[in-house]
């Protein structure tokens, strides 16, 4: 409901409960998106690499990712409790009470790493080089509309809340607390397509060597989260300096994308020339 610039997110984030098991609206979105990219990336490649190459990379790698996303969260977000619960970090349950959870809490900067991982492993015995950018290329390209309903996914479960906010649109999440919070997560969901669409028409019009396409999504998606991260709220008790978490795993990730596209342009002029 509307009141004034306030909005009052009351909806369940589950869309089936039982006593034991329930479903959320964010498995849905994380399901959704991570098929989009998959099927994606395998009609765009087709006429380069076969389907059966592309799930042997994929879904290894999604394996990678969500263990590295999960360990990643629960060292860097929330220590404290996993230490003291350890099987939680590698079994959907809560221990007390018992119950099926679900994997809450994913880091994205964790499933970034153990993506990349992942890829390095099993590519070189997969893909010729140049298959290989290509496919990163569509990868991360494709990704873009996956994190961006992973964010719609953490709207829906009311986390990742935003810092209190008295000004424009603002969201309270009844769940967590009455105060008017700003909608971070919807903030970022935009970005993020608006990053896809920008480059699908760059795309149309500018020929894009390969391996600079990923480079480009990885850096603004960094540029991104970086700062919208000065409205979220402290996800952990650890900072660097004046930056949260989430920015300072941003940081390197963001220098050495930057780096790498400064090297490659360096290359491509020393070519040309």
């Amino acid at each position: 409901m509307l009141f004034e610039y306030n909005i009052l997110w009351n909806y369940s984030p589950y869309i089936f409960t039982s006593d034991f098991i329930s479903i959320r609206f964010y498995s849905l979105f994380f399901a959704l998106g991570l098929f989009f990219v998959y099927y994606r990336t395998n009609k765009n490649l087709s006429n380069y690499i076969d389907s059966k190459t592309i799930e042997a990379i994929v879904f290894p790698s999604i394996i990678f990712m969500l263990f590295f996303s999960r360990v990643f969260h629960c060292i860097f977000y929330e220590f404290a409790y996993y230490s003291n619960n350890i099987i939680e970090i590698l079994l959907p349950i809560r221990l007390t009470p018992l119950s099926f959870t679900g994997y809450q809490g994913l880091s994205s900067h964790g499933g970034f790493i153990g993506f990349v991982l992942s890829y390095l492993i099993i590519s070189n015995k997969k893909l010729k080089f140049k298959y290989s950018l290509k496919f990163l290329d569509a990868i991360f390209y494709y990704s873009l509309v996956f994190i961006s309903l992973v964010r719609i996914g953490n709207l829906f479960n009311s986390e990742i809340l935003g810092k209190a906010c008295n000004e424009g649109l603002c969201i309270i999440f009844p769940l967590y607390d009455s105060i008017p919070r700003y909608p971070v997560q919807l903030y970022e969901s935009i970005s993020y397509l608006s990053i896809f669409f920008l480059l699908s028409l760059i795309r149309d019009r500018i020929q894009i060597l390969p391996g600079r396409l990923m480079l480009i999504v990885i850096s603004m998606v960094s540029i991104s989260r970086f700062f919208l991260e000065f409205l979220k709220e402290a996800q952990s008790d650890i900072n660097l300096f004046y930056f949260n978490m989430g920015q300072a795993l941003t940081i390197p990730i963001l220098i050495i994308s930057l780096l790498l596209l400064i090297i490659l342009h360096g290359k491509k002029i020393k070519n040309l020339s």
